[in-house]
C-alpha cells in the first residue's frame, strides 16, 4: 500500500475522459486559495475514433476506459487527493452508450462523472483560458478529439458559442485525413464545417480581434511553429501564432503523409495522423473569424475545472486580475511574506510615478515592476546564493500569467536585477522575442525595484508614503519614516546615475526637499 506524499493543502484531482485522451491533472491548493498543479497523467484511448456503425463505444471501449481511470485515482491516492473533478467530453457525448460508460467508471472506481453538454465544455474551456490570459473579448476555439466548440466572449463572459461534432479524431476518419490528404477531402470538411455554421452570423461580428487556440491540436501546431522559428522560449501557452502562416501550415500539414509529418521537428508522433484534420479545423476558425493574432493557451478545460471549483463562492469563477492573482499564488507556493510584498508592491507603484517619465518607458509596461519588486527573492527559495540567478529563471519558466512571453522576460530580469550586465546577459538569448531597447528598459525597472527594497530594508518597512521630487540634475526621495542611520544608496545610487541621469538623494519625510 503507498503511502500518501505529505501536502500543505487538499489536493483536487481533474480526470477529464476525452475524445483522443483520458488525462489527470492533480492540483495542490494551499492557504489563501493559492495552487500549483503537481502531478499529470494521460492515455491515448481515441474513444472519438472507436464509435461504431451502430453508435455504441461498446463494452471494451467502457471496461479500457475503467481501468485507465482506475489507474489515476490509484496515483491521486499518491498526492492524497481530497476532492475528484471527473467529466466526459464529446465522444461519451456523442456514443448511444456513453451513459453505459460512464457508469462502467463507476461501478470500478467509485468516481461520478459528469457528462458535459457541449456549451459548459466550451463555458469552462474558455474559464481556463482566460484565467491565465487576460484578454478582455474576442474568440475561442476549442479543437478536441470528437468536437469543436467555438465561443465569442465580450467582457470576459461567453456571448455566443457553437459545438460542432468534428474533432482531430474523428474528422480525420471520417474525411480520410489520417494519411495525405487529398484536397477533395479538405473541402469536403470544410462544406460541413460550413453547413453547420450557416446559422452564426455571430461569427463575422467583430473580425480583426484574438482567437484563443485551446487544446492539444493548437499546442502541437505551436510546437511546430517554434520549432520552425527557433524560438527560444519554452512553453506553449501565450505564444503567438500567425494567423496566416497556421493556414498556410495547415495546407502544408495535408499534403503530407503520416510518416513525413512525424519526422518534422516538434511533432509528437502519436499525433502525426491527427495532425492535418486538427489544422484544418483550426484554419477554418481563423478564416471564419478573420483574427489579427492566435494565442496559444496551456490552459482549457481541466484548468477551468479547477477554477470552477476554486472560485465557487465567486458569481463569476474569474479573477478580477489575472496577473496579480498570478503573482499573489507565486508568492504563496514561494513562501514569500505577503505583506512585505504587498508593501514592495505598492513602493515600487509609487517610485514609477516619477520616474517611469525619465525611463522612456510605454505607460501599459509600468504594471510590470510592482510584480517585479514583489518577486524580487523568489529566487532565494532555491538558494539565497546566485539569488538572481535562481529568480530570473523562475520567473522565466514559471507560469506568469497576464503578461506575453516579451512582458514575462521583461519583468524576470527586472526582478533579478544586479547589475546591468547581469540583465544583459539573462536577455542575450531571447532577442528574437524582445524589442529593440528593451534590455535598457529592464534595468531601469530593476533598478526602481532594487530601489523599493533599499528603501523598505532602511526604513524597517515604513517607507511610505512618499514625496519625490524630480530636478534637472537630481531626484529626491523623502521617506514616510527615517530610514536608518547612515544609510546611502551606495552602488544602486550610482546605477541610478548612470541609467536615469540624475543623481539621488534620499531623505526623511520631514525633511525640506
Amino acid at each position: 500500500m503507498s503511502t500518501p506524499l505529505l501536502c500543505a493543502g487538499t489536493a483536487v484531482g481533474i480526470i477529464d475522459i476525452g475524445s483522443n485522451t483520458v488525462r489527470l491533472s492533480v492540483v495542490e491548493t494551499l492557504p489563501g486559495g493559492a495552487y500549483r498543479i503537481r502531478h499529470e497523467q494521460k492515455v491515448n484511448l481515441r474513444l472519438g475514433a472507436r464509435i461504431r456503425a451502430d453508435g455504441c463505444l461498446g463494452p471494451e471501449a467502457a471496461e479500457e476506459t475503467a481501468r485507465v481511470v482506475a489507474d489515476f485515482v490509484a496515483s491521486g491516492a499518491d498526492w492524497a487527493v481530497g476532492t475528484w473533478l471527473a467529466v466526459g467530453t464529446a465522444a461519451v457525448r456523442q456514443a448511444v452508450d456513453g451513459p453505459a460508460l460512464l457508469r462502467t467508471v463507476m461501478e470500478r472506481t467509485g468516481l461520478t462523472v459528469r457528462l458535459l453538454p457541449g456549451e459548459e465544455e466550451a463555458r469552462l474551456g474558455l474559464v481556463g483560458a482566460l484565467n491565465t490570459l487576460g484578454e478582455p473579448e474576442g474568440y475561442a476555439v476549442d479543437i478536441g478529439g470528437a468536437s469543436t466548440e467555438l465561443t465569442r466572449f465580450v467582457a470576459r463572459r461567453v456571448a455566443e458559442s457553437l459545438s460542432l461534432p468534428l474533432g482531430a479524431v474523428n474528422a480525420s476518419a471520417r474525411f480520410g485525413m489520417l494519411d495525405r490528404a487529398p484536397a477533395s477531402s479538405v473541402q469536403a470538411l470544410r462544406q460541413e464545417l460550413e453547413e453547420r455554421a450557416t446559422a452564426t452570423g455571430w461569427l463575422r461580428q467583430q473580425p480583426g480581434g484574438v482567437l484563443i487556440g485551446i487544446g492539444g491540436t493548437v499546442r502541437a501546431l505551436s510546437k511546430l511553429d517554434r520549432k520552425r522559428r527557433g524560438y527560444p522560449l519554452h512553453g506553449v501557452h501565450n505564444y503567438m501564432l500567425d494567423p496566416t502562416e497556421a493556414v498556410r501550415l495547415a495546407e502544408r500539414l495535408a499534403a503530407m503523409t503520416a510518416r513525413e509529418r512525424q519526422r518534422l521537428p516538434g511533432m509528437a508522433a502519436e499525433r502525426a495522423d491527427l495532425i492535418a484534420a486538427g489544422a484544418c479545423l483550426l484554419a477554418w476558425a481563423i478564416e471564419r473569424t478573420r483574427p489579427s493574432r492566435v494565442v496559444v493557451s496551456g490552459s482549457g478545460l481541466r484548468e477551468g475545472l479547477f477554477f470552477n471549483h476554486l472560485l465557487a463562492d465567486q458569481p463569476e469563477p474569474l479573477f478580477p486580475d489575472v496577473l496579480e492573482a498570478s503573482v499573489a499564488n507565486i508568492e504563496t507556493c514561494y513562501t514569500l511574506p505577503a505583506q512585505r510584498a504587498a508593501r514592495l508592491g505598492a513602493l515600487a507603484a509609487a517610485l514609477w510615478e516619477h520616474l517611469g517619465p525619465l525611463a522612456g518607458a510605454p505607460a501599459p509596461l509600468a504594471r510590470l515592476l510592482p510584480a517585479a519588486a514583489r518577486l524580487r527573492e523568489v529566487g532565494t527559495a532555491i538558494s539565497y546564493y546566485d539569488w538572481e540567478q535562481h529568480t530570473f529563471y523562475v520567473l522565466r519558466e514559471a507560469r506568469l500569467y497576464g503578461v506575453d512571453h516579451r512582458e514575462r522576460l521583461l519583468l524576470a530580469a527586472a526582478a533579478a536585477y544586479n547589475g546591468a550586465g547581469r540583465v544583459r546577459e539573462q536577455l542575450q538569448p531571447y532577442d528574437a522575442i524582445l524589442q529593440p531597447g528593451d534590455d535598457r528598459l529592464a534595468v531601469r525597472l530593476g533598478i526602481a525595484a532594487a530601489l523599493a527594497h533599499a528603501l523598505d530594508r532602511a526604513c524597517h518597512g515604513r517607507a511610505l508614503p512618499l514625496q519625490v521630487s524630480t530636478l534637472s540634475s537630481a531626484v529626491r526621495i523623502a521617506t514616510g519614516a527615517p530610514p536608518a542611520s547612515g544609510f546611502t544608496p551606495g552602488a544602486l545610487g550610482e546605477d541610478f546615475r548612470k541609467w536615469f541621469g540624475r543623481a539621488l538623494g534620499v531623505v526623511p519625510g520631514e525633511a525640506t526637499l
